[in-house]
């Protein structure tokens, strides 16, 4: 298979990228992005660079998609292109351009180029804060309540990729991911919080944080989504049209215990400073992963193990050995 990543330089699409450049299955990996693959990344996969290339373009544009469908005759699509957190207050159109109208761009380049598969990136954020569920896991049976513009374009792409599938008879699946994390995650705050404990300390700096880190979400690292978006290429259909994506609720303590198991002496401090919890933006930390369990016998590694991958991106930026267990 030829597949295309959209957003490949983001935090989900490169390591999606990598999880594809491993599979003999696949031909070629095309990553379509603004801004060019970073240097670190370009190390990680330098025994698959014949298998990949990466294309500069935009989401917004729809010539760019096809064009780089063309070129490298792609079969199969994933899409990663998203812009959120304060960017959205900031360029609401910016975000509207690439979350609603990419959407649209990379389903329609689809249809055009006659692309058999498609996987694209939804977010827990449609369900709305936790509070609405109670002390339950949230499934993708519950009713959805999105209540800002990111979580409205999320639950957009979704009724329009079932558009797409009825009318044109394509296949779709729509990943809910948590919160991610993983090395390179620079926005929203959450997500640079939750991944800067690891960063730091694996090249040695000290993680010094205002809050009290007790804070609980539901945490996804970026190599566990680019294992579930791999699997889905590989199958013509899924049976369900979205799956959740997350690991067990945990908070950001949780997360220096287990980077302690790995750096003895790394300095994570945390202040008492409470962070701001529900909301009009809050989000579930309960959210089930049965079906993807169920259908595919996908879950997520643990928690200690997706710690050690993150903090061993980060030495290999950093011209250090790997830490090995």
């Amino acid at each position: 298979m030829n597949v295309l990543v959209t957003g490949g330089s983001g935090l989900f699409g490169r390591k999606t990228c990598l999880h594809l450049l491993r599979d003999k299955d696949v031909k070629t990996v095309v990553s379509m992005d603004i801004v060019p693959p970073r240097d670190w990344f370009i190390k990680a996969i330098d025994e698959y660079k014949n298998t990949f290339r990466y294309v500069r373009g935009d989401v917004s544009q729809i010539e760019d998609i096809l064009n780089a469908m063309k070129a490298y005759n792609i079969d199969k699509l994933v899409n990663w292109a998203f812009f959120m957190g304060e960017q959205i207050e900031t360029n609401p159109r910016m975000a509207v351009k690439i979350n609603a109208l990419g959407m649209s761009n990379a389903f329609e380049a689809a249809r055009l180029m006659g692309v058999s598969r498609v996987i694209y990136a939804s977010s827990e954020t449609v369900y709305g804060p936790q509070d609405e569920y109670g002390d339950r896991e949230v499934t993708e049976d519950d009713r959805l309540m999105p209540s800002h513009s990111y979580a409205l374009c999320k639950r957009l792409a979704e009724v329009t990729a079932g558009q797409y599938a009825e009318q044109h008879g394509m296949s779709f699946t729509a990943l809910r991911p948590t919160i991610g994390f993983g090395y390179g995650a620079y926005f929203p705050p959450g997500t640079k919080w939750f991944s800067d404990i690891i960063s730091l300390a694996a090249v040695g700096k000290p993680a010094i944080f205002e809050f009290d880190g007790t804070n609980l979400i539901s945490p996804v690292s970026s190599d566990d989504l680019a294992e579930f978006t791999r699997i889905l290429l590989h199958v013509k259909a899924s049976k369900y049209p979205a799956y959740n994506v997350g690991g067990p609720p945990a908070s950001m303590r949780d997360v220096a215990e287990a980077v302690r198991k790995y750096i003895p002496d790394a300095r994570i401090e945390f202040g008492t400073q409470k962070p701001m919890t529900g909301g009009r933006r809050g989000l579930p930390w309960k959210v089930s992963t049965a079906r993807a369990k169920e259908e595919f016998g996908f879950s997520c590694m643990p928690l200690e193990e997706a710690v050690l991958i993150h903090i061993n991106d980060a030495r290999l930026e950093a011209g250090l050995e790997p830490i090995k267990v």
